[in-house]
């Protein structure tokens, strides 16, 4: 029998105790249960896990599960297992630990009375996973239990948040100046070259530039296949050939910020020497600031 059979056995009072191992189950189904929402969904969260290890002829922690539901069908205090109940695996306590406080914090500031069904099953699913855990061996009921107390206690959290004031009516504010866009045009290995879909996008980000009066900024790239003195040029070159094709629809050259970068700043990080399209680029920024 587990620590925390020994102790619920030594903690029940005036409830009448199974003296064989597996009876608990029936004197706990037979109970009429009492007390608060929180206490009769405790009630049935713990007799639904005694019935589950009695199907698994684990009669033990059914009797643990039944006595634990027998107690809070009383509407007496039952808390969720200590974490020394349960002879756990060392990389495991961390985390068990951590989860019992955060269920804990939840039950000092007032969870079973403001979420009373979400709070039984965080502490019942917690009492399930310590159960799972210790025994762990079954790691597809571990990983039941674990998701179970996780969402339950979200949910717990959520209704524990004070509720928000209504906002007033939100103010008429001027119209914002258009948003800043980005567009990536990406060039063919060793190519300073615009395709059919770069003429494309050009024509929408001058026709954008325009209509919003904007800057407008380039950053070219390339990947970091060959030296860095070439990649340097091609970098330039590639610029260029963005500045030149926006020039030809109209948008002054001059007026264009260009900063060429290399095989800085690349999109996807490489070794040297490596091709990669994604880093082959031109990032053409329209600003309103």
């Amino acid at each position: 029998m587990n620590k925390i059979a020994n102790v619920i056995l030594a903690g029940m009072g005036s409830l009448a105790l199974v003296g064989c191992a597996g009876t608990g189950l029936e004197s706990a189904k037979d109970q009429t249960p009492t007390g608060s929402e929180f206490s009769k969904s405790l009630y049935d969260g713990y007799l639904g896990l005694s019935e589950g290890e009695y199907a698994e002829y684990d009669f033990s922690d059914s009797d643990v599960f039944a006595q634990k539901a027998s107690l809070a069908g009383t509407g007496a205090e039952v808390t969720p297992d200590e974490i020394s109940d349960r002879d756990l695996p060392e990389d495991r306590v961390g985390l068990l630990s951590a989860s019992r406080e955060r269920l804990m914090a939840a039950m000092a500031a007032g969870a079973a009375a403001k979420s009373p069904q979400s709070a039984a099953e965080a502490q019942v699913m917690f009492d399930c996973w310590m159960q799972e855990q210790e025994e762990n061996r079954q790691p597809e009921d571990i990983d039941a239990c674990q998701a179970g107390f996780s969402s339950a206690i979200a949910k717990v959290e959520t209704d524990l948040e004070e509720p928000k004031e209504v906002a007033a009516a939100p103010k008429v504010e001027p119209t914002p100046a258009p948003a800043d866009k980005s567009w990536v045009l990406y060039f063919d290995f060793d190519s300073a070259n615009l395709n059919d879909a770069d003429a494309q996008k050009i024509e929408e980000i001058v026709t954008y530039a325009k209509a919003n009066d904007a800057k407008v900024s380039l950053t070219s790239h390339t990947d970091r296949a060959g030296s860095d003195e070439y990649n340097n040029l091609l970098s330039v070159e590639r610029a260029n050939a963005v500045a030149k094709a926006m020039g030809d629809q109209g948008i002054v050259t001059n007026d264009v910020k260009m900063i060429s970068l290399g095989e800085k700043d690349p999109a996807i990080a490489t070794v040297d020497d490596m091709k990669e399209p994604l880093n082959r680029r031109v990032v053409v920024k329209v600003s309103n600031n």
